[in-house]
């Protein structure tokens, strides 16, 4: 299926975000992908397993005006035997051209994994860095359908605009949350809020895509702390915020 581009903006149609996200919960019932090393541990998800885990799955939905042309979910292992967790990958395309780039990905990452499985307790590669125009990630524990941790990492996530980051930045330092995490650090230099990029609506508790900002609260030059606020770009407004951990890469 193809689809017409449109401008990135925040919010597209209802209709658009429902077919979305029947087309990932989709491709998680009938289309799932599942790593050898999963089958072999006997966690090949049956079809109940699949339908409880397409509905656990967070609702996803293209950015902005844009829409799913395909997507491909695959069910990866975490190179423990026997494993503990497993990485549940959403690969999202918006085109033709990045639907094909995937498969291709995906097939040589096939032919690799073919050509060394040779024992069951050999190591094998997984899935890990195949980018789509949106990559998820969900971490389960192994033989549940319980999401620990989701993560969207699709590298343009970075790309906030100069005047959709500043109107970001102004909210939040009006958020009274915001205030007083910043008033409360004990340390000086640990400068002002830092926009991370734009969140999905599952992520970001909104409507629509949000700005993702830090404001440092620890750091020992090593590790520390953080609180993060999601921004609503349209209404102006925090819709959630939580602590992390941040460390020194």
């Amino acid at each position: 299926m193809r689809i017409q581009q449109k401008g990135r903006t925040g919010v597209s149609s209802a209709t658009d975000r429902q077919a979305d996200i029947e087309m990932v919960r989709t491709a998680v019932t009938d289309h799932l992908k599942v790593h050898p090393r999963i089958k072999d541990q006997g966690h090949d998800p049956d079809g109940a397993l699949r339908a409880e885990l397409a509905t656990t799955l967070p609702p996803l939905s293209a950015f902005g005006g844009r829409q799913f042309a395909s997507v491909c979910v695959i069910l990866d292992w975490d190179h423990q035997l026997p494993s503990q967790f497993y990485l549940l990958r959403v690969l999202a395309s918006y085109d033709e051209n990045d639907r094909e780039r995937v498969d291709a990905s995906v097939e040589d990452r096939d032919e690799e994994i073919a050509e060394i499985n040779l024992y069951p307790e050999f190591d094998l590669p997984d899935y890990g860095e195949i980018e789509a125009n949106e990559s998820y990630v969900a971490v389960l524990r192994a033989g549940s359908t319980k999401i620990e941790d989701f993560r969207f990492l699709s590298p343009w996530r970075k790309q906030v605009g100069g005047a959709i980051a500043d109107a970001a930045i102004r909210a939040v330092t009006k958020n009274p949350s915001y205030v007083r995490a910043a008033t409360a650090r004990r340390t000086d230099g640990l400068g002002g809020p830092v926009v991370i990029g734009w969140a999905p609506p599952c992520l970001a508790n909104s409507e629509s895509w949000a700005i993702e900002i830090w404001l440092l609260t620890e750091f020992d030059g090593h590790a520390g702390k953080a609180r993060v606020f999601m921004v609503d770009p349209d209404r102006k407004v925090v819709t959630r915020e939580y602590d992390t951990d941040v460390q020194l890469a």
